[in-house]
């Protein structure tokens, strides 16, 4: 049912250059068409390696504005903020100019996502997105079973950004993220998984996409998809 296919490399310091490469070649073409580009990326431990070889990559990082595909609802001065993590990782050496577009802010998750929804749109089309994926299948903060799911995979929302409660079994608080509608605009999609227990998840999700919300992004068309897996 899907095109998608498991890249798969020998060491992940492999699988993470290659990631750092993909974002940094959709950066590139962003840059080289429009003068400018966007990044949105994925929190987690995972992507920390992506982003320390991205931050030593030379490229117009003053004409580069960078976002999250999700956030916690906690200050960027929580241990736990994406925002903290992609601030040590990301924006700083090379990467030190470019520009960051915070998801969260002060107020209820409902009014921090209607804020993050009009400062996000103008970032729209993305030119590179990293994501990552958990061992449920979720990914961004779009987890199965959350009251959110249904209107964070709607393909024809006009949302960007949505608040994601705190739930059972996931997440234990409440969450920013990117709807897959704003996520699907984009020029790259970049999925980076370890482990043998997340790829086959992903087999999983790409031989039936409804299982796991994952499968929502192998199943649309808009954009193009590349799984890239270590073990």
């Amino acid at each position: 049912m899907s095109k998608v296919v498991i890249e798969t490399f020998d060491s992940r310091d492999a699988a993470y250059d290659a990631a750092a490469e993909a974002v940094a070649e959709a950066l590139r073409a962003g840059l080289r068409t429009k003068g400018y580009a966007s990044l949105a990326g994925a929190g987690g431990s995972t992507p920390a390696p992506v982003y320390e070889r991205l931050s030593a990559m030379p490229l117009a990082w003053d004409q580069v504005t960078a976002a999250l595909v999700d956030e916690r609802f906690v200050p960027n001065t929580a241990p736990d903020s994406n925002e903290k993590l992609l601030r040590e990782h990301l924006l700083k050496d090379q990467a030190a100019k470019a520009r960051f577009t915070p998801m969260y802010s002060d107020g209820a998750p409902s009014e921090a996502a209607a804020v993050a929804s009009k400062t996000h749109a103008k970032l729209l089309p993305l030119d590179a997105v990293l994501l990552g994926m958990g061992e449920d299948g979720h990914f961004a903060s779009l987890f199965p079973d959350n009251p959110a799911l249904e209107e964070g995979l709607d393909l024809s929302s006009r949302k960007v950004v949505i608040a994601a409660p705190a739930g059972e079994p996931a997440p234990p608080q409440t969450r920013l993220t990117f709807t897959l509608a704003a996520l699907a605009q984009s020029r790259s999609l970049v999925l980076l998984v370890t482990g043998a227990a997340k790829k086959a998840v992903v087999e999983a999700a790409l031989d039936d996409p409804a299982r796991y919300p994952i499968g929502a992004v192998f199943a649309q068309t808009k954009a193009p998809v590349r799984v890239l897996w270590a073990a």
